[in-house]
């Protein structure tokens, strides 16, 4: 064995750098996720969705005022619009690495909002830290980030990424897009839920 490794030691190096490549590349993306703590807030954003349907009477967009997340009712005077994007209130949650839509009652938003903005009833209990860092060190990442390890970072190759994701030193947690009801190009930050 030992005379075949010496007269055969670049067909041998050739066969073991590329194993040697990908257990690097291993270590270094699955072990700090592994050991290292998820996200304890959620990350609330909107996101648009193409409705094919007449538009609504009124659209909403969401702030942080005084650590309350707000809703803005504008009323829609394009009614002859067919199509409209619509804008979804949405919460990741890394411990579960899960995206879930946050039900807004579009009517009762809008009513409430008659002075053009209003708490809204499903998160009047909740308090959002608005910073672009989470309490616990996350920060929003994306999109078009390169994700090609190791072996894309000395050769130059890899792929990139058009997704978000949530990011503290080298761990990364992909925001999944579940349905397939948003575009991650439109997505939009608000806060952290550091309360409910």
């Amino acid at each position: 064995m030992k005379n075949f490794i010496k007269e055969n030691l670049v067909l041998v190096v050739g066969l073991t750098l590329p194993l040697l490549l990908i257990l690097l590349f291993f270590v270094a993306t699955v072990i700090p996720k592994a050991f290292g703590t998820p996200p304890q807030y959620e990350m609330l954003f909107t996101t648009t969705r193409y409705d094919y349907q007449d538009p609504p009477e009124y659209s909403l967009d969401f702030v942080v005022k005084d650590q309350k997340l707000i809703v803005k009712s504008h009323k829609n005077n394009n009614k002859d619009q067919r199509g409209y994007n619509s804008k979804l209130l949405m919460a990741y949650d890394g411990k579960t690495e899960t995206v879930r839509e946050i039900n807004v009652d579009l009517a009762k938003a809008a009513n409430a909002a008659g002075a053009n903005e209003a708490v809204l009833e499903e998160t009047g209990s909740w308090t959002i830290d608005s910073s672009r860092v989470s309490p616990d060190g996350y920060t929003l990442d994306g999109p078009n980030y390169r994700d090609g390890g190791l072996v894309g970072g000395i050769f130059g190759g890899g792929y990139q990424n058009n997704g978000m994701r949530l990011k503290k030193g080298s761990v990364g947690y992909k925001i999944p897009d579940t349905q397939g009801i948003y575009y991650y190009n439109q997505m939009h930050f608000i806060g952290w839920v550091i309360k409910k």
